[in-house]
């Protein structure tokens, strides 16, 4: 009997699951606190920039920032990024050759936005990692429950082992800096002045100049984070959660005040580790301690917004975070396109010129317009503008035909 041809289709919205989008929306409001500074300040010399402001309120909601956001909100939205590769594969795996051409296909289009997002707008992005790294994911997608969870703690701690590898071979390239030799000044001096074509040949510059740092550190943590999450819905534990609330609830609280522990007393808990000052494990030590603390604030978060979306009062507070979910990709770009303006001197060229605390505010009030937007968007559009891009190309002609 001929196997019945597999139809890919976008999912419809009554088909979306509310709390992936729920988290998915807290998931962006996080990574743009974080972003909003690099927006400002780019990463050249982010912390030495940050630490000229040193008034009790804009230094303690930098450091907040830092200590309890940075890397923590990237940690959610990568492991969502396998969820959503996981729910995607359930729905299509009876036909495997046509997924992975039509889930490569996904990729690149990614890829290409991604692209355009560095050269034209930000050197922060995201996307063109995410449609690389999603190749590995695609081709791990088959892989023994085993073996992912393996492969997925080998590459979180990986750079941790890198980093321990720099002291016994001092010649490998080093993970933790960028490679060039352009200062802050200069940086300030043309993002906030520069013409469009000076910002464009620097925005180029960062990217690459990052390369170690995106290659050896963040890429390795995104990959790991991608299979969780495939692990993750693969084998239900969404419905668990939902179904052992209590359990769940426990094991939220032990991990957000672990968490917020081993942040807090992050240094002591080094200095013991590593002993006498000038120990050269101490990078690695220290690298190890705060990824630890990332898996328990990243999962701590995930649960706490998971067990609380499904109370009926919380259920109604966190439900505007949905709109933001499902046009995650366009609110995004667009955040990039807001702060940019604002910031660069083919804008307004404000660059270098804001404090951690007008910051804050300025990504609060840009997030609470964007939720707004997106829910007007949504009453009359099925996907975001850049959504439904995405989709199209992807998918291909027929793809929104009922």
């Amino acid at each position: 009997m001929e196997q019945q041809k597999v139809i890919f289709r976008p999912t419809t919205p009554e088909n979306r699951i509310a709390q992936i989008d729920i988290l998915r929306g807290f998931a962006l409001f996080g990574v743009l606190l974080v972003n909003v500074f690099g927006y400002n300040a780019s990463f050249f010399d982010f912390g030495g920039f940050y630490k000229t402001f040193e008034t009790p309120p804009d230094s303690t909601i930098f450091h907040l920032i830092v200590g309890f956001a940075a890397d923590k909100f990237i940690f959610i939205f990568s492991f969502l990024f396998g969820i959503s590769f996981s729910i995607m594969y359930s729905k299509y795996r009876s036909d495997e050759n046509s997924f992975f051409r039509f889930y490569l296909r996904r990729l690149a289009v990614l890829m290409l936005i991604g692209i355009v997002h560095i050269v034209f707008f930000w050197a922060g992005d995201i996307l063109f990692s995410y449609g690389l790294l999603g190749v590995l994911l695609l081709i791990s997608r088959k892989m023994r429950p085993g073996l992912l969870l393996f492969f997925s703690i080998f590459w979180y701690f990986f750079p941790i082992i890198y980093l321990a590898l720099e002291v016994v071979f001092p010649f490998l390239p080093d993970a933790l800096s960028s490679v060039t030799t352009i200062k802050m000044p200069e940086v300030i001096k043309i993002y906030s002045g520069g013409t469009y074509f000076e910002i464009l040949q620097l925005r180029v510059h960062e990217y690459l100049a990052f390369r170690n740092i995106n290659l050896i550190y963040y890429a390795p943590k995104i990959l790991s984070l991608f299979l969780l999450g495939h692990l993750f819905y693969r084998h239900r534990f969404l419905n668990k959660i939902n179904r052992l609330r209590k359990k769940y609830f426990s094991i939220c609280f032990m991990l957000l005040t672990a968490g917020i522990l081993l942040t807090i007393y992050m240094d002591k808990v080094v200095n013991i580790l590593t002993g006498e000052a000038g120990n050269p494990w101490a990078t690695a030590v220290y690298m190890g301690v705060y990824e630890i603390s990332n898996i328990f604030l990243g999962f701590g978060y995930m649960l706490t917004v998971l067990l609380l979306s499904q109370a009926l009062f919380f259920r109604n507070i966190l439900n505007p975070l949905q709109y933001i979910g499902r046009t995650a990709l366009s609110n995004y770009l667009m955040q990039s396109v807001i702060f940019t303006t604002l910031m660069y001197g083919y804008g307004f060229g404000f660059f270098g010129s804001f404090t951690p605390r007008q910051l804050v505010v300025m990504a609060v009030v840009v997030f609470i317009l964007q939720m707004w937007a997106s829910r007007l968007w949504l009453q009359k559009h099925r996907f975001g503008p850049m959504e439904f891009l995405w989709r199209k190309l992807s998918y291909g002609k027929g793809a929104f035909e009922k």
